[in-house]
């Protein structure tokens, strides 16, 4: 069996594994519990006892959080009859992925829980800030096209009929640029339900898709990061949570090559996932961290020579939060940038389309007054 096969198995066996038991706990609210354990078990609770005061908390507050309460209960039960903790919670794939069964597993047998509960809820909220960023840069100019889109139509479909009934009494030839407009909108009208059935149909399928195959999730995500100013932002996005993830398995004493595949899984990226596979295996032929990721081009450089110096001066999990950090704040300079350059290309474009159709529908009239 090739190895890309093996990987696509083990990522379709985990898609199948969420969509059987359910929803994944949104990220904000399973750092905010991670980060409430914490200071519980700082405050010297037992460990029962703390499920069951974060399960009544869980009960009684926002639905997102009302969701955690049955599964704390369950928790509490598992580990009171003699289930060790990260056992317990391997049983909810779901919830807790491979990563945080790792961290708790390694604080578990090294007598740290609460501190490595600390961290895990540090690397949570990190790997969500970035989501955050990421989405929120995304979102502005999503919103001004929605509302360009919904402005073209509401022109084309209700505006353009108007404006055809009046050059229609007039009995004169339109204009080109005119003629062309008034065609569209008789060709929206005609196929434009149609046409929005169609590309619904295809958007669910294709959702369907991505969800079930994991050969399409990986070939999606790389024609995301081949597009232009987004892509760049995607790769530094998910290279960061995998670097900051591993920085964090590392510090937990976790041997690196069981913290390669929880720290992919962290970032999200099918194509991540894939590639540990091949970097486990080059690692367990004894070649360095550095060297494995040389032989991918999914890694930055400087990241790859940050490793190196790493595993030289034995300060590996160091200097990869250190790079992490400097991903992240690279990230959000992007980001800056990047709004502040779609502006006025939004605004410009979208003047230029709904200024050419509103001219469009004027030629007619300046013709007409040129005649009188």
């Amino acid at each position: 069996m090739s190895t890309d096969t093996a990987m696509a198995r083990a990522l379709s066996r985990r898609a199948s594994n969420v969509t059987m038991q359910g929803r994944r706990m949104p990220a904000k609210t399973l750092a905010l519990f991670t980060r409430q354990w914490s200071a519980l078990l700082k405050a010297g609770i037992p460990l029962v006892q703390s499920f069951e005061l974060l399960a009544q908390s869980a009960a009684g507050s926002a639905k997102t959080h009302r969701a955690l309460s049955p599964l704390l209960n369950q928790l509490q039960k598992d580990v009171s009859a003699g289930s060790s903790l990260h056992a317990a919670f391997q049983k909810h794939p779901e919830t807790f992925n491979a990563m945080y069964c790792s961290l708790l597993q390694a604080g578990e047998s090294a007598g740290i829980l609460d501190k490595l509960l600390s961290r895990l809820a540090d690397t949570l909220e990190a790997n969500q800030l970035l989501k955050s960023k990421l989405q929120n840069a995304l979102m502005y100019p999503a919103c001004i096209l929605a509302v360009a889109c919904t402005v073209v139509l509401v022109i084309m479909v209700w505006v353009v009929p108007m404006f055809e009934e009046v050059f229609r009494s007039m009995g004169a030839a339109l204009p080109l640029p005119t003629q062309y407009l008034v065609n569209s909108s008789r060709w929206l009208a005609q196929w434009g339900p149609a046409l929005l059935l169609v590309g619904v149909g295809i958007f669910y399928a294709m959702l369907r898709v991505h969800r079930r195959t994991p050969a399409f999730q990986i070939q999606w995500e790389g024609i995301l990061c081949a597009t232009p100013f987004i892509g760049d932002l995607i790769k530094t996005s998910r290279t960061a949570k995998w670097t900051l993830t591993l920085a964090s398995l590392l510090e937990a004493g976790i041997p690196i090559s069981e913290a390669l595949q929880p720290a992919a899984a962290a970032s999200g990226s099918p194509q991540l996932q894939l590639a540990t596979v091949t970097l486990s295996r080059t690692i367990q032929e004894g070649s360095g961290l550095n060297v494995a990721m040389s032989k991918s081009k999914l890694f930055p450089t400087v990241l790859i020579q940050m490793c190196a110096i790493g595993e030289e001066t034995g300060s590996l999990a160091q200097l990869l939060d250190k790079s992490a950090q400097l991903m992240v704040s690279d990230l959000t300079q992007r980001i800056a940038q990047l709004t502040t350059l779609l502006e006025p290309v939004i605004m410009v474009v979208l003047g230029a389309v709904i200024g050419g159709m509103l001219i469009a529908l004027y030629l007619p009239i300046f013709n007409l007054g040129q005649v009188f």
